[in-house]
């Protein structure tokens, strides 16, 4: 597969809307369903200047992308990231390619220390690929959010720089 990792672009949006109004992200994450596209161009947007935002292009189409959006003052040595992976293309390694250019950049670009999210507690597929990759299950947050009718849990996941890192 000739998966290329690459800086989002402003003409990503169109394909990057149609990933985040597939089942498989609405689900896996906050958002709502029936977001405009204007909506979701501005959610995808970097809010700050050390956001990083990735798209993985698959043959010229957008396949995936991923944000990592690093904290500020007293909270400057951490960050959060979301990642989506097209659900025709899921299973496929994407999510490993742009997670893993997350880290590289977190750990010897931006001097990040700790990345976390949350995530779904039953979401098997997204916990095992952040395990890969040395995140920690920290706690539970019970009946973070409301999803299909009924309220559902999140773990709260974080990876510490290792210390044998400079």
């Amino acid at each position: 597969m000739d998966l290329k990792i690459r800086a989002m672009r402003a003409e990503d949006a169109p394909e990057l809307f149609e990933i985040y109004n597939q089942p498989a992200f609405r689900s896996g994450t906050l958002a709502l369903p029936y977001e405009s596209f204007e909506a979701v161009k501005k959610w995808s947007e970097p809010r700050s200047p050390r956001d990083l935002h990735l798209s993985a292009e698959l043959n010229s189409r957008v396949v995936g992308a991923a944000a990592l959006r690093p904290f500020y003052g007293r909270r400057a040595h951490a960050a959060e990231f979301w990642i989506a992976v097209h659900e025709d293309f899921a299973g496929n390694g994407i999510g490993s390619r742009l997670l893993a250019a997350i880290i590289d950049t977190s750990d010897n670009w931006l001097n990040i220390h700790r990345i976390e999210m949350t995530v779904f507690t039953d979401n098997e597929r997204a916990i095992a690929l952040y395990k890969k990759f040395g995140f920690e299950i920290e706690g539970t947050h019970k009946a973070a959010t409301f999803r299909n009718g009924v309220f559902a849990d999140a773990y709260c996941m974080a990876r510490l720089r290792p210390s044998n890192q400079p």
